[in-house]
């Protein structure tokens, strides 16, 4: 038996750490999207049973519809300027520059919302989007987001893509008349990921550090799409032109299971007391001194929005009553990036947030390609 042993762990000395790590399950982006697309329709859902409290996990789980996930250099496109006499309609004024937005003014017989109370709604991700505002004509949300596209994309420049159909925050504004005490729907926004490769862009690394990063001017910039419309022809959209290289093809990914194993960990030592979101995208990283003059490259992430807490034994804070919060709003509220590659946590950012060995990881570092 002891012979049997010793030659066992002769074996495993010699195995090489590649020969290891090809043990572990990889996957490529297609093959998660089906995964969850089949056995989390409904999203993850557990219950898990820690030493202080029940955790109840009814999550979202988006992963984008695309058979590659490629690593590419990334630049901002600097010189822009749209031509309005292609967007529909009239009435549209432009700004150029790193950012493009466009608006086009509303009917001039429009109420004065600005003498009403505004009461702004907040519906965050997944977002039902056949969700009616029956003072756009009774219009889905969806309906809504394709005509600003429809508008947006006559004047598309760069690589850009959008994913409007898992926006992450949609704000509707109510107003009411002070005197007649009536409300109706006034503004409809959208905050959407823009796509490179289809594949959503969230943040830079920075945005999962609790810390700033020295100011560098050709950093990519926050990307996100921003547009909105209200009910009297009145539009707008915003977002930020890249232009982009391939590195490599396509990366294998961690399977799922890594993920959950991850999160379940802090789970269960108390820390996340409710995970309101997670998504598979990209975050940027620095990239120095390219030839071709790129500053980013894409590193593949998933996406955590979470409750964290430090200690296990804490109880969350309560809100005021006279201030209530909504799930992205609360202290404990944070964000948390976890290497696509290897399932580990890279940085979590939040008020409660832990200490954090996080330096360098704002740099392109390589990739873990299917060759390993």
């Amino acid at each position: 038996m002891k012979k049997r042993l010793a030659a066992l762990i002769i074996v495993l000395m010699i195995l090489s750490p590649s020969v290891l790590r090809a043990e572990q399950k990889y996957c490529t982006i297609g093959e998660l999207h089906d995964l969850i697309e089949e056995e989390y329709p409904d999203g993850w859902q557990e219950s898990i049973q820690t030493k202080w409290r029940t955790v109840e996990i009814n999550t979202p789980v988006i992963v984008p519809d695309t058979d590659k996930m490629p690593i590419l250099f990334l630049r901002q496109v600097k010189e822009n300027e749209i031509d309005v006499s292609l967007l529909p309609g009239e009435g549209w004024t432009s700004d150029s520059g790193i950012r493009i937005s466009a608006s086009r003014a509303s009917d001039p017989s429009k109420p004065n919302f600005d003498r009403m109370k505004i009461e702004s709604n907040h519906y965050y991700a997944p977002v039902n989007m056949e969700m009616r505002l029956e003072d756009f004509e009774g219009k889905t949300l969806r309906e809504l987001a394709q005509e600003i596209m429809d508008a947006l994309e006559c004047v598309n420049q760069g690589e850009s893509g959008f994913d409007v159909e898992h926006p992450f925050d949609v704000m509707v504004n109510v107003a009411t008349d002070p005197k007649t005490k009536k409300s109706q729907e006034c503004y409809v926004s959208y905050l959407a990921y823009q796509t490179v490769a289809d594949i959503p862009l969230f943040w830079h690394m920075s945005s999962y550090l609790n810390y700033d990063l020295p100011v560098w001017k050709e950093r990519i910039p926050l990307v996100n799409l921003l547009m909105g419309m209200n009910a009297y022809n009145g539009m707008r959209f915003m977002y930020c032109p890249l232009q982009s290289k391939t590195i490599e093809e396509d990366v294998p990914l961690a399977d799922f299971s890594q993920v959950q194993n991850v999160l379940r960990k802090e789970v269960e030592a108390g820390h996340i007391r409710k995970i309101l979101e997670i998504r598979l995208g990209y975050t940027a990283v620095d990239v120095k001194d390219d030839p071709e003059g790129y500053t980013g490259a894409t590193r593949p992430i998933w996406h955590v929005e979470a409750w964290w807490c430090k200690n296990g034994k804490a109880k969350m804070v309560e809100d005021d009553p006279d201030y209530p919060t909504n799930d992205h709003g609360k202290l404990e509220y944070a964000k948390i990036a976890i290497d696509a590659q290897t399932g580990e946590i890279l940085s979590i950012v939040g008020d409660a947030a832990p200490k954090q060995k996080t330096k360098g990881i704002e740099q392109y570092q390589g990739y873990i390609g299917w060759e390993r």
